[in-house]
C-alpha cells in the first residue's frame, strides 16, 4: 500500500484528473495513487467544475472533453485559484498551446505520453508550488533527497552524499543533457576542491550499479541525461 503524499502542513495532496477517455483517466489515477497522491476523477468539463474545490492541489486537464471544453474549465478555475494546472491533449496545434498558456496553464503534455514523465512533471509542479519533500521514484527505486536515503525493492541502499546530489541535479533537469562540468559546478561547493571532470563517470557508474538506473543515459561528447520514459 502506498503512503499518502503529504503537503508541508500535513494534509494529503489531492489531484483532479479530468479526462473523458476512461482507460487514460483510470490509468493515470491508478499510477499516481501508487505514489501516495489522492485522486479525484471527472469524465467531462461539467463534472470537473462540480468536483473542483479548495482542497484540490493540482488539476490534470484534457482539452477535448464533453459539455465544457478544457480551456473553458481552465478559465473558470483561474477565477477561483492559482493552483497548478497541467494540460493534456492530442493536439500538436500551436494555437491550442498559445490558448492554454494565455489562460495560465502551468504545463502542457501531448498524447501519447509516458506515465513516469507525467509524474515527474507533477512532482516538479508540487515542489514549486507547495514545497513538497523532495523524492525521486523510478520503477522499484525511491530516493529521498532531503534525507539522503535510498531504497531498492523496499530495502535500504547506501549512497554517499555526492551520489544523491548528482542524481538530484539530473532529476531537476530531466530530459536535458548536462555536461560533466555543469554537474561538477553544481554539486561541488566553492569551498571544496573540484576534481577532474571524469570523476562524474565513476559516480554515475555507481548510481547505475547500486540502483539499476537505466534512465541515466550517456550523451556522447557531452555528458549525461536522466529521462524516465
Amino acid at each position: 500500500m502506498s503512503r499518502k503524499k503529504m503537503n508541508e502542513v500535513g494534509g494529503t495532496m489531492n489531484i483532479l484528473v479530468v479526462e473523458d477517455d476512461q482507460s487514460i483517466r483510470e490509468g493515470i489515477a491508478a499510477f499516481l495513487s501508487e505514489f501516495g497522491y489522492t485522486i479525484l476523477e471527472a469524465k467531462d468539463g461539467r463534472e470537473a467544475l462540480l468536483k473542483f474545490n479548495k482542497e484540490i492541489h493540482l488539476v490534470i486537464l484534457d482539452i477535448q472533453i464533453p459539455f465544457v471544453n478544457g480551456l473553458e474549465v481552465l478559465k473558470e478555475i483561474r477565477k477561483q485559484s492559482k493552483l497548478p494546472v497541467l494540460i493534456l491533449t492530442a493536439f500538436s496545434d500551436e494555437e491550442y498551446k498559445i490558448d492554454a498558456f494565455t489562460n495560465l496553464a502551468d504545463g502542457y503534455m501531448e498524447k501519447p505520453f509516458s506515465l513516469p514523465l507525467l509524474k515527474a512533471r507533477i512532482d516538479s509542479l508540487m515542489q514549486k508550488n507547495y514545497g513538497q519533500a523532495e523524492k525521486f521514484f523510478y520503477k522499484n527505486v525511491e530516493v529521498d533527497f532531503s534525507g539522503y536515503t535510498a531504497k531498492l525493492d523496499g530495502k535500504g541502499v547506501d549512497l554517499n552524499a555526492k551520489e544523491v546530489e548528482i542524481l538530484k541535479y539530473l532529476s531537476e533537469n530531466e530530459g536535458r543533457a548536462l555536461s560533466r562540468m555543469q554537474i561538477l559546478d553544481h554539486v561541488w561547493k566553492e569551498t571544496e576542491e573540484i576534481p577532474f571532470d571524469r570523476v562524474i563517470d565513476v559516480y554515475i557508474k555507481e548510481l547505475r550499479k547500486k540502483l539499476g538506473l537505466d534512465c541515466i543515459f550517456t550523451i556522447r561528447n557531452v555528458g549525461y541525461k536522466l529521462e524516465r520514459e
